[in-house]
């Protein structure tokens, strides 16, 4: 009896030592806490270039800190899809930009996503996002391909392209970006323009919202493409003018071939007396883009 006793206490006393050591140990306390968006990355083989981007920029170490963040992470395949050569060709800084360009300072799951929003980044820029039943879009052109990774800090949203800033795109990839610009893309492809105002300019374009083309739908069924691009080129003034660059009151001519009259005041800026600029300065490689209310109609239209 008393040997049983022994037996008994002694493997008691085993088991205590065991579940003592097991709360001690650190890797068991590891296990409880999620890895940071900077340990995803780098245990993830479709983010090595990320990572090594991060890593060149010092980013690593604040995608491993605390905070909550949302990374669209381009995978390698994404950053295989840009022009060879384009990121060694970056500063440190250049490369920073694009990487917060990236990423914003909350944490949004692809649940939480409208149907389309404008969001700042904490490169201090906006990404455009359309969500809906094909998936989610950023800019129109890079496609999430797997969401919600989630972090200790933050969520993950894996993307089949690279997104770039206004500085590295031409007018119309600054025009396609924005999914309230859509209607001044369709006219631009059945207008034949997107190859002219993607080259060398620079231009000025006075860009029309979606609502401005609504306001006018029954006129514009009616055009054909010569008056569809008269319209058009009526939004273009050759070189770049910025805001900066406008007087009180001054006419420009546009490429239709007729001016616009451009209006300062301390209301805000016009053109032709009637449609509002309500964005300005959306500068990209060969020019710089302005959004109007309304279409402006030439003359002859």
């Amino acid at each position: 009896m008393k040997k049983y006793k022994l037996i008994h206490l002694f493997s008691l006393l085993l088991f205590a030592i065991a579940f003592t050591a097991c709360s001690d140990d650190s890797p068991s306390r590891v296990n409880m806490e999620e890895p940071s968006i900077t340990e995803i990355a780098a245990a993830n083989s479709q983010f090595s270039t990320l990572t090594g981007a991060l890593e060149a920029t010092g980013l690593d170490a604040a995608l491993d800190g605390d905070g909550e963040f949302t990374v669209f992470a381009p995978t390698d395949e994404a950053f295989a899809t840009l022009p060879e050569g384009t990121l060694e060709s970056l500063t440190v800084e250049q490369l920073e930009a694009i990487l917060l360009y990236h990423v914003l300072g909350a944490e949004v799951l692809s649940g939480q996503l409208e149907s389309e929003q404008t969001v700042e980044t904490l490169g201090g820029e906006n990404i455009f996002i359309t969500a809906g039943n094909a998936g989610v879009t950023i800019n129109a052109t890079a496609s999430v391909v797997t969401p919600d990774i989630e972090a200790r800090n933050g969520v993950i949203h894996a993307i089949d392209n690279v997104i770039l800033p206004d500085a590295y795109g031409t007018i119309v990839d600054n025009v396609v970006k924005r999914y309230f610009l859509s209607s001044l893309v369709d006219g631009v492809l059945q207008a034949e323009l997107a190859e002219a105002l993607s080259g060398e300019g620079p231009f000025t374009v006075f860009a029309p919202t979606n609502s401005a083309f609504a306001a006018i739908a029954g006129v514009a069924s009616d055009l054909t493409v010569k008056e569809l691009t008269d319209v058009l080129l009526y939004h273009v003034v050759q070189g770049e003018v910025l805001s900066s660059d406008l007087q009180a009151s001054q006419e420009v001519p546009t490429l239709n071939g007729n001016s616009i009259l451009v209006e300062v005041s301390d209301s805000g800026a016009s053109v032709n007396g009637s449609a509002s600029i309500t964005t300005v300065d959306i500068r990209g490689v060969n020019g710089v883009i302005h959004i109007v209310d309304q279409v402006l109609l030439p003359p002859s239209e």
